[in-house]
This record gives C-alpha cells, sequence and structure tokens, in this order.
C-alpha cells in the first residue's frame, strides 16, 4: 500500500521498510532502519551457525567419541564444530558469487529454496517411516484412529513438495534447487547405508542423551 501502484520500486526493493523511511519521514530514518536490519541479520546467521554447529558437535560426540569435530576447546565450546560450519557457509557463498555470478540476494534465496526443499523431504520420509513402523510393531499407546494426525500431515507434506517442485522449473538457477537438495539426500542416504552400524550408534547414542 505505501508503495501505491509502483509494483517495479516494490519488487526491486533491497530494504523495504528503509525505503518507506526514506521516502516518507527522511533519508536518517531510512539508513538507522537498514542499519538495524543488517544487525538483524548478523544476529540471524549467528543463530544458524550456533545451530548447525550444535547439530554437527552432536552427530561428532557420539560418532567419533569426542575426537574431530566432536572436540570442544579449554572454554568448553565446539570450536572445530564452529569452525567447520563458519567455513562451509563461506565456501557456499564464495562458489555462488564466483562461479554463478550471485548477489547476496540471490545466495539468500537459493539457500533458503534448497533447504526448504530438503526439510520437506526430510519431514515427509519420517512420517512415513514412523507409520510404517507403527504397522509393523503394531503398538501404540494411543487409539489407532490417531493416525489421521500423521497421515494427514503426510498428505500435506506430499502436496507442498509436490507444488514446489512441479511444474519443474526451467529457468536457470531454480531448476537446479531440486537437483541439488535431491543430491543431497542421496549423500546422506549413500553414508548411511554404506556403514549402517556406524549410523545406528550415532542414532543410539543421540536417543541416549535425548532420554
Amino acid at each position: 500500500m505505501a508503495f501505491g501502484s509502483d509494483a517495479t520500486a516494490f519488487h526491486d526493493s533491497p530494504s523495504l521498510l528503509g525505503d518507506l523511511g526514506s521516502r516518507f519521514a527522511g533519508p536518517w530514518v531510512g539508513d538507522v532502519i537498514s542499519a538495524g536490519a543488517a544487525i538483524s541479520a548478523f544476529g540471524c546467521c549467528l543463530a544458524c551457525v550456533v545451530g548447525g554447529s550444535r547439530l554437527l558437535f552432536a552427530l561428532g560426540r557420539d560418532a567419533f567419541d569426542g575426537r574431530g569435530i566432536g572436540r570442544i576447546s579449554a572454554k568448553g565450546i565446539p570450536a572445530v564444530a564452529v569452525t567447520v560450519v563458519a567455513l562451509a557457509a563461506a565456501l557456499i557463498i564464495l562458489v555462488c558469487a564466483v562461479f554463478f555470478g550471485a548477489t547476496a540476494d540471490d545466495t539468500f534465496s537459493w539457500a533458503g529454496s534448497i533447504g526448504t526443499l530438503l526439510l520437506l523431504v526430510i519431514y515427509l520420509l519420517t512420517t512415513v517411516g514412523a507409520i510404517l513402523l507403527l504397522f509393523v510393531r503394531r503398538r501404540m499407546r494411543v487409539p489407532w484412529w490417531h493416525l489421521v494426525f500423521p497421515i494427514g500431515a503426510l498428505v500435506l507434506l506430499g502436496y507442498t513438495v509436490y507444488v514446489n517442485v512441479v511444474p519443474y522449473p526451467a529457468e536457470n538457477p531454480a531448476r537446479w534447487f531440486p537437483v541439488v537438495a535431491g543430491g543431497v539426500l542421496v549423500l546422506a542416504g549413500a553414508v548411511v547405508a554404506s556403514a549402517p552400524g556406524f549410523a545406528r550408534r550415532v542414532g543410539e547414542r543421540l536417543a541416549e542423551g535425548d532420554a
């Protein structure tokens, strides 16, 4: 509404609130809002690094008995996991910028799209696995009609994945999003299939830690 009929300005604005602040209040207001957005974005970046580092550290701790990525520093910080995650993020940004000419906005949207596809498929597979496990073991602590909830979630997740992939994006680089997401899942599946004992041990230790 604030941009009026200028759809192009709305679409191309790198900072919606910053541009509106400059337009209606003054340039300094837009600068203050943009600075606040930058600080907020940096906080989100730190949150992502913390989440990725905690997951990587937990896997390293249970898989390698506290060695390698599961090692902590003298101050009790998983410094190795943090370094690996930060370097991986920097490498992804560098590859997108150098080989694909991506801007900061492109890198953000590409990573978000691939990550969303990965989460949707992982949730879908997890729900299918949980339902199959219930049928195989035939043991539930709740009435069987409660299965309507995970089955409903399965239908919703399947539909969401479908509308995000079909029709398959023809333009570049969107056509590579499902390929990259699928490649990550295939790689993870290959690692688990090639070392089932290793994967089982990690899963059991993670379950013990959550108990």
